[in-house]
């Protein structure tokens, strides 16, 4: 079914272009280890929801919280686009699936590395700026390895 129907496509263009401008922004706030930055597109609000990697269920700030203590173990993150594909359901409403590589340098000397994890962004949009409002992350555990 398309559920696109009533947008042109070069609405649904314009949408996918700020959606994937949203990921970026989350990208580069995590390579920056700027939290404020990668988690201004999440939306703070009690209605947010995330499940985990390990299957919990958590909140906006359970989910920042969590994201901010990893990354200050973290001297160098880097995140790897595999794929990022865009299903624009409506004009306020869209989702993002996003696959993708992480790399990271922790400050204790060890580096982490998933070869390949899934995420799915549930995106609405809200006062004009696109905003999370449910994630969810899959993947395994990262592999660690000394220097």
């Amino acid at each position: 079914m398309n559920t696109t129907h009533h947008l042109s496509q070069t609405d649904v263009e314009q949408i996918k272009d700020e959606i994937t401008q949203a990921v970026k922004t989350v990208i580069k706030g995590c390579e920056a280890l700027d939290m404020e930055m990668a988690f201004q597109v999440f939306w703070n609000s009690p209605d947010f929801r995330m499940i985990s990697m390990d299957g919990g269920l958590c909140n906006y700030q359970t989910y920042v919280q969590n994201n901010i203590d990893y990354l200050q173990t973290c001297a160098r993150f880097t995140l790897t686009t595999i794929t990022l594909e865009i299903p624009v359901v409506t004009r306020t409403f869209a989702i993002c699936s996003w696959i993708y590589r992480v790399d990271a340098a922790l400050k204790t000397g060890e580096h982490d590395r998933i070869e390949r994890a899934g995420a799915s962004f549930v995106f609405r949009r809200i006062d004009d700026d696109w905003k999370v409002v449910y994630y969810q992350e899959s993947t395994l555990p990262p592999t660690r390895t000394p220097e």
